[in-house]
This record gives structure tokens, sequence and C-alpha cells, in this order.
């Protein structure tokens, strides 16, 4: 529900900022936006999961020595165990989807800017609109694929944080 409503929200909101700033000076700015800042962030996002990956990997071998060990008293019970363990594949699925949509996005909206340039000779904007130009709606989609771009990027840290957290989930459960 609410990543429906954080979707219907972005759309919303790149449509109403797309309306109030003109065309010309909308297309300079997500033209800087797209390959400096959405490039890095991106690069940033994979990085992310590349170092994180590495760190779930020790956390893994760390429930593997906990399952191991010969005094129970100290350690985690099986089942908080298999919690961390449910709970963090949960958590490197999400990081992975995050991850993909972020690349999947930035290759979309790469493409859909250069769609923008291209003027296919007998083929005529469908929409007779001032307001509704061929400009304006691939403006739209750039914008909202950088929009959602953000928000995966955004959302891909939560879940490192959360993931950082995996131990005390066993602790909030109880």
């Amino acid at each position: 529900m609410n990543k429906i409503l954080t979707f219907i929200l972005i759309i919303f909101g790149a449509i109403v900022l797309n309306l109030m700033i003109d065309q010309n000076s909308i297309g300079i700015l997500l033209e800087k936006l797209i390959f400096n800042s959405i490039s890095i962030l991106v690069g940033l996002s994979i990085a992310i999961v590349g170092i994180f990956l590495s760190s779930i990997n020790s956390v893994y071998l760390s429930l593997y020595r906990l399952t191991k060990v010969k005094d129970k008293s100290e350690s985690f019970t099986d089942g908080e165990i298999q919690i961390i363990k449910e709970t963090l594949s949960e958590l490197v699925d999400e990081l992975k989807e995050n991850s993909l949509f972020s690349l999947y996005t930035f290759l979309a909206v790469i493409i859909i800017f250069f769609f923008k340039e291209i003027d296919i000779p007998y083929i005529k904007w469908f929409i007779e609109s001032t307001v509704v130009s061929k400009l304006y709606v691939i403006n739209t989609l750039i914008l909202i694929g950088n929009f959602l771009i953000f928000w995966s990027i955004i959302d891909s840290i939560r879940v490192v944080f959360r993931i950082t957290k995996a131990f005390e989930l066993v602790k909030e459960n109880d």
C-alpha cells in the first residue's frame, strides 16, 4: 500500500512539476540531471549492494558458527537463528530488487531521452494539444523515472540500515 501511494505521488508530482516549468528549461535541467547526478547515484546504489553483500555473507557465516556452538545457553536458539536468516534473506532480496530497478529505470530513462531528440518522418504526435505535447510527455516520463530512481536509492539505504539491525530483530519479536 505504501509503495503504491508513493508511486502515485511520484507520478502526480512529476506531472505538476512539468506543468509549472517551461519545457525548454526543464529539458536542459533533465539533461544535466541525468548525465551527472542520476548516473552517479545509480553507480552508488550498485556499490552499496557490492559492499553490503560481503557484509551479509559475514553475517551468514556468523549465523553458521552460532549453530555450531556447543554451549547453547549464551547463543541464539534455533528458532531465533531461523528468524534472522529469513529476515536477512528478505532484506537481501529487497536490496537486489531496488538495485536492479534503479539500473533498469536508468536505462529506460536514457532510451526515452534519446527518443526525445529523434524525429521520425511521417509519424506525427497523436494528441492535438498545446499542453500535452510530445515534449511534455517525454519530459514527464523522464521526471517520473528520475524520481523513481531517487526513491529506490532511498529505499535501498533503509534496507541497509535494517540489515545492520538484523540481530536485534529477534529481541523485537519477543
